[in-house]
């Protein structure tokens, strides 16, 4: 079990001539986050803008210097918790205290400010489409994500960013499941949400400070119509009709089938729509001790108020200071419906390690 009392932060910038500076006496207001539509973890922190070796500390960390927070639990060795580069830096003086405020971002930054010109070619996989684009920009990576055949391709001075989540986005229209990208010690990442080895326990009683939940009907869709091109005189014809639970109501929509999709891919990706707004949209916000190992698409399980089962990590902010973390989490349904019992006592639960 994990002390989440015993978590020491440390904060390193590096220098253009690699000189390694600790940060940590003098930094305050640490925290990290990986967003739920963002692509890249973001760092801030404010510095005291004191003297270090004759200079001002914002005289040596500039925008373009690369960061590293890391943790230790129990005394352990510490471990990287993110890697990013000061982008933003502003700083500031009021008597009798100056103040460096930093923010910074990890590799994945770089995607969301680059533009290029792409073609893939009818049939071409998930894979190769991710893994050029990442090949031909020097990228390192680990690619453990879907492979589906796409259609047609043409990305036209698209950031490599849409590239990437266009492509994952359709395959997980075409079945293949959640997929996304995160940073990790200097590589991209592709790999399935929920795939952590260890899945942490949070439960009213011992580490939830607070959570939240709401349910919203207003968004729901219960049937998809899929239709096909319109004809010369712009009436579409009726493909097929794919029907999901109508306990709220029929909700309707109608889903145009592309040129390059068959009946067959159009119908899996209605089961989609379905799967991901046929139900209610619950909002979900889970508050507890700092565990700066966890991180966005892990999974986790939640036992408090009305929230009980595995959940998905959607975002994640971590503060350093006060060592609490804020979560938005989304319900694993396919895990909590397979559960016979989701009120077994923890000593018949087999999660793994329990924060």
């Amino acid at each position: 079990m994990i002390d989440l009392s015993k978590i020491t932060y440390r904060l390193v910038g590096v220098t253009e001539d690699g000189t390694q500076i600790d940060l940590t006496p003098i930094a305050t207001k640490l925290g990290w986050e990986e967003g739920e539509n963002e692509l890249a973890a973001r760092v801030s922190v404010k510095i005291y803008n004191g003297e270090y070796q004759g200079k001002l500390i914002s005289e040596i960390v500039q925008p373009g210097m690369p960061l590293f927070v890391y943790y230790s639990i129990d005394g352990a060795e510490y471990e990287e918790a993110v890697r990013a580069t000061v982008e933003k830096w502003r700083p500031s003086f009021s008597n009798p205290e100056s103040v460096l405020d930093i923010t910074a971002y990890d590799m994945l930054n770089a995607l969301r400010h680059n533009q290029d010109n792409k073609h893939y070619r009818d049939g071409t996989g998930t894979k190769a489409i991710i893994t050029d684009i990442f090949d031909s920009w020097g990228i390192p990576y680990d690619y453990h994500g879907p492979d589906v055949q796409h259609g047609k391709t043409d990305f036209k001075r698209r950031y490599l960013s849409d590239m990437i989540l266009t492509a994952l986005k359709e395959a997980k229209q075409k079945g293949a499941g959640v997929y996304f990208a995160r940073a990790k010690e200097g590589v991209v990442e592709i790999i399935p949400r929920g795939t952590n080895e260890t899945v942490y326990h949070f439960d009213e009683a011992d580490n939830a400070i607070s959570v939240s939940d709401s349910f919203d009907a207003s968004k729901i869709v219960t049937c998809v119509i899929i239709v096909g091109k319109s004809d010369e005189e712009g009436h579409q014809s009726v493909e097929a009709t794919v029907n999901g639970k109508t306990e709220y109501g029929h909700r309707q929509i109608i889903y145009e089938m592309p040129k390059d999709k068959s009946l067959d891919e159009a119908t899996k990706t209605a089961n989609e729509m379905l799967k991901e707004k046929g139900s209610l949209d619950r909002k979900t916000t889970l508050t507890a001790p700092d565990l700066p190992l966890l991180r966005k698409g892990d999974k986790i399980r939640v036992r408090a108020a009305t929230v009980n089962g595995f959940f998905f990590v959607k975002s994640i902010r971590h503060n350093a200071e006060d060592q609490r973390m804020t979560l938005d989490i989304d319900e694993d349904k396919e895990e909590n419906s397979s559960e016979i019992d989701t009120n077994a006592s923890d000593e018949s639960s087999e999660d793994g390690d329990e924060s």
